[in-house]
């Protein structure tokens, strides 16, 4: 069991470190719409930033279900396996 809990610290740690990775990501974003932009450079910059964000937030949200589902799996295996011990089931 203590395995198990171990994994899901693991991997709640790995959700935070995402979170803060896209805080970091997000602090270079320009909300400014460029419609004159001789270079075409802002524009392809707030393009890669912006796919960047949307790539992050799809891995973020997965691994948060993810880490979500496996705690309640493992909650609900703690909470039946205690009961087994008590002989209330």
């Amino acid at each position: 069991m203590t395995a198990s809990l171990f994994v899901l610290i693991a991997m709640t740690v790995v959700v935070a470190i995402l979170a803060v990775y896209r805080s970091i990501v997000a602090r270079r974003e320009d909300d400014l719409l460029r419609v004159v932009d001789p270079t075409g450079l802002m524009v392809k910059n707030q393009r890669v930033l912006a796919g960047t964000l949307k790539q992050v937030d799809r891995y973020g949200v997965v691994l948060t279900v993810a880490t979500a589902v496996y705690g309640v799996g493992l909650l609900a295996t703690f909470v039946y396996t205690g009961l087994l011990q008590n002989g209330r089931m």
